[in-house]
């Protein structure tokens, strides 16, 4: 049942897929907790007028037992209807309880089948990203403070920072990946607090710039904050700088030296859009559509050779949604991409 009409999610002898609720029979049955009989529908007065009984399928009988979950709840009915009147026998009634109790439990086994499924998925995932991606920066981490212990006596100063700030680097690339990586963990799990209240937008993409500046300064990138000080959104502090901090530091990933990344923000109703552009390398149309898939492991190495685990878009994406908002995307090959989401507007008399 919805508000508005029974559906069928099976049925044999009857050509119907659904009917309104207001008609449904089985909207008295699911409020039941035992089987709800008419053995003659033309001397029962709730339904001597209802149209599946004046007309097509001219019901005269109805038997209906409810579809209760473990935990109480009625999601259904399993009904039999016919078109001559019916007196059912206790053996009947047992019967069609015990084929109920059967539905559900069918039901709930393809429930934890689902869920079991998105396990072994999330496990399989989470073994290529620890074992491939979270590898690569560690490995960076220990080759180069390796060489600075066996030939800090030889090397020059400026080889000496060079391969510092090498280890910086993939140090900071590492703690990124760990940080994405327990986000996802944590909100697959349900565990990932959302508190939202008013936030400044101006403060928090402010912070993610000062924190990436370092980033694109090695590639000699550009970044451009077109600013609204006033403009505020109703967001999860930690939620909406996850967010940010990924769109941002994917957009300095794939674009190349000299190039340009820009922050936009408008108000739109009770949203607001803000977009992360770049003059980058571009998705190409085979890879767009599942740019943004959470079961799709997509790491590329960036144009300097950045390491990914293709798990920060998909976590953007889970992220805004959890505001209400959308996360979307536009691309073309060698000119750059457009990462676009939405958040409730503070200033907004509805926020949704």
């Amino acid at each position: 049942m919805d508000p508005t009409r029974q559906w069928f999610k099976a049925k044999v002898g009857c050509a119907a897929s659904e009917t309104s609720s207001d008609i449904a029979f089985c909207a008295h049955a699911i409020l039941q907790s035992d089987v709800f009989v008419v053995s003659d529908t033309l001397e029962d007065l709730r339904f001597v007028d209802n149209p599946l009984v004046t007309g097509e399928p001219h019901i005269r009988f109805y038997a209906g037992a409810p579809l209760i979950t473990p935990e109480g709840l009625a999601i259904g009915t399993l009904c039999t209807i016919d078109q001559e009147p019916r007196i059912l026998s206790l053996e009947q009634i047992t019967a069609l309880q015990a084929l109920a109790r059967q539905v559900v439990t069918q039901l709930e086994l393809r429930r934890l089948t689902k869920e079991l499924q998105q396990l072994v998925e999330s496990k399989n995932k989470l073994f290529h990203i620890v074992s491939h991606d979270l590898r690569s920066p560690f490995n960076g981490i220990l080759a180069f403070s390796q060489m600075l212990v066996e030939e800090a006596e030889t090397l020059s100063r400026e080889e000496i920072q060079e391969f510092s700030q090498t280890v910086l680097t993939s140090a900071e690339q590492f703690m990124h990946l760990i940080d994405n990586l327990l986000q996802c963990t944590r909100f697959e799990l349900g565990s990932l607090d959302y508190q939202p209240y008013n936030i400044a937008i101006d403060t928090v993409v402010q912070n993610v710039l000062v924190l990436l500046k370092g980033n694109a300064r090695q590639k000699n990138v550009e970044l451009v904050y077109e600013s609204h000080p006033e403009a505020e959104v109703i967001a999860d502090s930690t939620m909406f700088h996850s967010i940010l901090q990924n769109l941002i530091g994917n957009a300095i990933k794939f674009t190349p030296s000299n190039g340009r990344v820009t922050v936009q923000e408008s108000e739109q109703g009770n949203r607001v859009l803000i977009s992360v552009i770049d003059t980058g390398v571009g998705v190409s149309p085979e890879k767009l559509p599942h740019l943004l898939d959470s079961l799709v492991v997509q790491s590329t190495d960036g144009t300097a050779g950045e390491k990914g685990t293709g798990l920060g878009l998909a976590l953007c994406k889970d992220l805004v949604e959890k505001h209400g908002g959308r996360l979307w995307v536009d691309s073309v090959v060698g000119q750059g991409t457009s990462f676009h989401f939405t958040l409730p507007n503070a200033h907004s008399a509805v926020s949704v």
